[in-house]
């Protein structure tokens, strides 16, 4: 099918990076035609890549996260569209600057670093709701991390954005999608191995990331502390990180994306 191809990803690429552009540019100039461009930029590539999702699952059969280049672009799909949201609900060009560079970083390593593949194959022990809904879930949180991350080190240089509770409901979202993520992971894995839990390291960084949420959560009070806010995100984000991407290269586990 035509969205099935790399040239479709390009182009959502590029959107995203003139998205980015011109979230850049609004920083300076916050008003005018700069705002509705980085939606309209944003939207256009945001749509491109469902479009492409929903190709390859009607293609093949199955939702396309079975191997290292889909669960990647899913991954930028969810930070670039947590990122977008947050700009309709607070107008913080700076935040979204953050979260566009995140989202094109990580397309632009699954297209020209891991590499486009067709799909089409999946291993029988994927073939799981719990296996999507774990996916879907699990990333759905390391959007609104990374957009909280976006929010914090925005607040470290933009003036205005103390005294939120933006960055609090940020983690209690991540937290609740990334612990939904873990149990749904847990449920697979007892149908598919006949246990709920094996201390494999990406399950144990997993739970370790959700655990940083939780302590930032319990210490986070009615007075914004913007190191806090930004020394608990970073910590999160980069467990997430470590998660998603460090124990793939040591090639630990049995995890292999």
């Amino acid at each position: 099918m035509v969205l099935n191809r790399p040239a479709v990803l390009v182009l959502v690429l590029c959107c995203y990076a003139g998205a980015g552009l011109v979230a850049l540019a609004s920083c300076i100039r916050p008003k005018g035609v700069f705002r509705w461009l980085g939606i309209a930029l944003s939207g256009a590539g945001a749509l491109l890549q469902v479009g492409f999702v929903l190709c390859r699952t009607n293609m093949n059969g199955f939702l396309p996260f079975a191997s290292r280049f889909e669960s990647m672009t899913l991954f930028a799909l969810t930070v670039h569209l947590s990122g977008l949201m947050l700009y309709l609900a607070t107008k913080r060009s700076s935040v979204k600057a953050v979260t566009d560079a995140f989202s094109i970083a990580l397309l632009g390593a699954a297209l020209f670093a891991v590499g486009f593949n067709r799909g089409g194959h999946l291993n029988p022990m994927l073939n799981s709701p719990w296996f999507a809904f774990h996916i879907l879930t699990a990333f759905a949180g390391y959007g609104a991390m990374t957009a909280g991350l976006g929010w914090s080190l925005a607040a470290v240089w933009v003036r205005g954005q103390t005294d939120s509770p933006v960055p609090r409901r940020l983690a209690g979202s991540a937290a609740l999608l990334l612990g939904a993520g873990i149990l749904a992971g847990a449920f697979w894995a007892d149908v598919s191995w006949g246990a709920y839990w094996s201390w494999d390291p990406k399950e144990t960084w997993a739970l370790l990331t959700w655990l940083v949420l939780v302590v930032y959560l319990h210490l986070s009070g009615p007075i914004r502390k913007r190191w806090l806010d930004l020394a608990a995100f970073g910590l999160a984000t980069g467990a997430m990180l470590f998660t998603f991407i460090g124990i793939n290269i040591l090639k630990w586990g049995m995890h292999r994306y």
